[in-house]
C-alpha cells in the first residue's frame, strides 16, 4: 500500500471518529455521557479547551 492511500484511510478514521465524538457531546442524552464525550475530544483535538458544563 502506498503512503497516500494509508494517510487518507487515517484520516478518514480520525475525521469520523471526531465527528462521532461531537455528536455524542452535543445530543447525548445522559450527561456523564456527554462529558466523557467532551474528555475524549480534548484529547484528540489539541488546543482546544473543555467548557465546563452548567
Amino acid at each position: 500500500m502506498s503512503v497516500g492511500l494509508l494517510s487518507t484511510i487515517a484520516a478518514v478514521f480520525y475525521g469520523g471518529t471526531v465527528s462521532v465524538l461531537a455528536l455524542t457531546a452535543t445530543f447525548a442524552r445522559r450527561r456523564t455521557l456527554r462529558r466523557e464525550a467532551r474528555s475524549t475530544l480534548a484529547l484528540l483535538v489539541p488546543g482546544r479547551a473543555v467548557e465546563s458544563e452548567r
